[in-house]
């Protein structure tokens, strides 16, 4: 029902936006009825839902995986042409995984940097090699920790428009989590047949978020269809009305006072939107990182899906260099 969505080009507004939050709150939540949602189970960690991008490639076994982890409201699905380029290209097996709470991974309590580093320490112990790993925003950050606290797993390191540091994601996606909340509250949506469910799924959204393409990123999170037993017409797979009542989008912005003194001495390739505000000053990552090479695009944040071909060609250089 939903097919895969690529962004071409989504405003900047959407990570750094410092206007006030035009809505009213208290009546927002209040409809939402947040106390009625029911807590998501604890876990320490989970399993982490993996694809290889490799197609009919034939890989070079002596060659370390290459992993990619996505951003807030991402999925593995996003590297999917991207990562078939870099593995044919390099005979690399190029490997996308959906972080908790999103994509085809179970949700699970608490959504936080610590338990997702966990689960994907676990994930890449189990393949059973070290890896070349990447991240974009959410998933740049839990790459990073992965390589301050187990080193010897991370061969290289793929920082995609993030930095090491706390920052405000901006009042935009407070926005955006509303409108896919209210979605999934709206019963009038159970019965429509497809074309006018998403035409009023876009309409729920607008009100919260002007931009089109930003619309489609967050509708391309929709599950094909509810399951039969919830009361809900439709579903996000990320437990939107969760990450508002536990206010996970405060988590996201932060970065853990507990690595502090932690360093990563393998090669780092930071790739930085000239467009984007996350990455605004490269001094703070040689408190953590001492052999760092900084890569600009000329796009916004989203630079993977601004600049595919820009982005397939600088992994393949980086990760094939000696």
């Amino acid at each position: 029902m939903f097919g895969h969505f690529r962004l071409k080009s989504i405003p900047k507004r959407l990570f750094h936006s410092t206007a006030p939050l035009r809505l009213e709150l208290p009546k927002e939540y209040e409809s939402l009825k947040l106390s009625q949602v029911p807590d998501l189970p604890v876990h320490k960690t989970v399993p982490l839902s993996s694809q290889s991008f490799k197609g009919k490639t034939t890989i070079d076994p002596e060659k370390s995986p290459l992993v990619l982890l996505h951003g807030l409201f991402g999925a593995k699905q996003n590297y999917s042409s991207v990562g078939r380029h870099i593995c044919a290209a390099t005979a690399r097996n190029v490997i996308g995984i959906d972080l908790r709470n999103h994509g085809s991974t179970i949700h699970a309590a608490p959504h936080d940097y610590l338990h997702m580093t966990n689960d994907t320490i676990k994930h890449i112990e189990d393949m059973g090699t070290s890896v070349v790993l990447a991240g974009h925003l959410m998933g740049a950050k839990v790459a990073m920790l992965v390589s301050l606290l187990r080193p010897e797993l991370v061969e290289k390191l793929v920082v995609i428009d993030n930095s090491p540091a706390s920052q405000n994601l901006g009042s935009q996606f407070t926005k955006d989590l509303l409108g896919m909340c209210h979605v999934e509250r709206d019963r009038s949506l159970r019965d429509l047949p497809q074309a006018a469910k998403l035409l009023k799924i876009d309409k729920l959204l607008f009100k919260y978020e002007k931009s089109s393409l930003v619309r489609l990123f967050l509708m391309s999170n929709l599950h094909r269809r509810a399951s039969k037993h919830d009361n809900l017409p439709v579903k996000f797979r990320v437990p939107v009305l969760n990450f508002l009542k536990m206010k996970t989008l405060d988590a996201m912005g932060q970065w853990p006072d507990s690595v502090e003194k932690l360093k990563y001495h393998g090669p780092v390739k930071v790739m930085r939107g000239t467009q984007s505000d996350f990455v605004k000053d490269i001094e703070v990552f040689s408190k953590h990182f001492t052999d760092v090479l900084v890569t600009d695009f000329d796009s916004g944040h989203w630079l993977v899906s601004e600049r595919p071909n820009q982005f397939v060609e600088e992994m393949v250089a980086f990760t094939e260099s000696s």
